[in-house]
């Protein structure tokens, strides 16, 4: 069995820190507001749906752009 080196995963380490990082400084802003005026639907089901639209866009950029997010920025 082979096992992985650290320079084989500390970039994916590294690159899920970053994004749980941007991800957790920009929720509190965004979604913040919305999820509290939503306080009678559950918690799971605004987080299902935040986190659908978020795989939306980012599969439709990925798709129509072959394989960038950016949207031509």
């Amino acid at each position: 069995m082979q096992y992985c080196t650290m320079e084989q995963w500390l970039p994916y380490l590294l690159f899920f820190m970053s994004a749980y990082a941007v991800i957790a400084n920009d929720s509190i802003q965004t979604l913040g507001t919305w999820m509290v005026s939503n306080k009678n639907v559950k918690w799971y089901w605004l987080a299902t749906y935040a986190s659908l639209g978020l795989i939306l866009t980012i599969g439709l950029g990925w798709i129509i752009n072959n394989g960038d997010i950016r949207y031509g920025t």
